[in-house]
């Protein structure tokens, strides 16, 4: 699966700049936000390897989403580019754990140096390497030693496993009812149930979401889907074909919905409070699509319910 990078920066111009630096020939998976809070929402539904940001930005600053961050996913990998790195102590790049701090305007060089250091440590040393290289880091970071097993092809002592008993927390959907938590345990064997069930030739887009429509996980052959706007559309879907049932006095709400297109296949599948959806090729069997989709969904709500 390739590396997850974020940029998050207020500046749309800085946001593509980077971005370009870092798919130009690069395995990375890029995305960008605008605010701190959208990519704490971003990190949320689904976890990155590696987060570039800005300090200074409208709202929730940098030093603050670090911090969450940190809280979320301690392992992730953390760059800070910035215009002003003195409002960065050796004391605070310490505490928050940053990789490393680049000075704006970094060059595309610099930005894919930093990535490639942080995300692929054994990566030969003189692969890609740029002409003109960043000063070096605080000495004791992470950036620091996977530089040096870098420069020497050897790979950096493995970090030590991290063991959070809550990954995601979710407020309740419907009132009366608790709110739901997942481990990541449970987030890691969800990804790979749905990456398995997405690695079928017909399957063309999987996405696993919560019925408040949090994306909890998504593989995809296309990169423009919007998969936020479909797992919503699709729970909003969901909760209206309930409603038309009970109204109609069906006593027990399906669990399986076929919409069939000339072009492609779209069948939603619903347990407890998770909704699988795929998009399938037309010509794909859809016997095989509704078994598979029930049966995935099903392993999905068992791996919930099982911690």
């Amino acid at each position: 699966m390739p590396k997850r990078i974020l940029i998050v920066d207020d500046d749309p111009n800085i946001r593509r700049l980077v971005a370009l630096a870092l798919t130009d020939d690069t395995p990375y998976e890029v995305s960008d936000v605008s605010s701190a809070e959208a990519a704490l929402l971003h990190i949320s539904r689904q976890p990155v390897d590696l987060l570039f940001t800005d300090l200074r930005m409208p709202g929730m600053n940098g030093i603050e989403l670090i911090q969450r961050v940190r809280q979320l996913d301690p392992g992730t990998a953390v760059v800070v580019f910035t215009i002003s790195p003195e409002d960065l102590s050796p004391q605070l790049k310490a505490e928050l754990q940053i990789d490393y701090v680049l000075t704006k305007p970094a060059t595309a060089e610099q930005l894919r140096l930093a990535a490639t250091t942080l995300l692929d440590p054994i990566k030969p040393a003189g692969a890609s390497r740029p002409e003109t290289q960043p000063a070096e880091p605080a000495s004791g970071s992470r950036f620091s030693q996977r530089l040096a097993a870098l420069r020497t092809r050897q790979s950096p002592p493995p970090a030590p496993a991290v063991n959070s008993a809550v990954a995601m927390r979710l407020t309740p959907n419907q009132p009366g009812r608790s709110g739901r938590s997942y481990s990541e345990a449970q987030l890691e064997r969800m990804r790979q149930a749905l990456k398995d069930l997405a690695l079928a030739p017909d399957v063309q887009c999987a996405i696993l979401a919560d019925m408040s429509g949090l994306v909890l996980s998504h593989w995809s052959r296309r990169r423009d889907i919007n998969v936020t706007v479909v797992a919503a559309l699709a729970a909003g879907n969901t909760l209206a074909l309930a409603e038309i049932g009970r109204h109609l006095g069906q006593q027990r709400p399906g669990h399986l919905v076929i919409h069939e297109g000339q072009d492609q296949n779209i069948i939603m599948a619903s347990v407890d409070d998770l909704i699988l959806l795929l998009a399938i090729g037309a010509n794909a069997s859809l016997g095989w699509a509704r078994i598979a989709a029930l049966r995935a969904c099903e392993e999905m709500a068992r791996i919930a319910r099982s911690e």
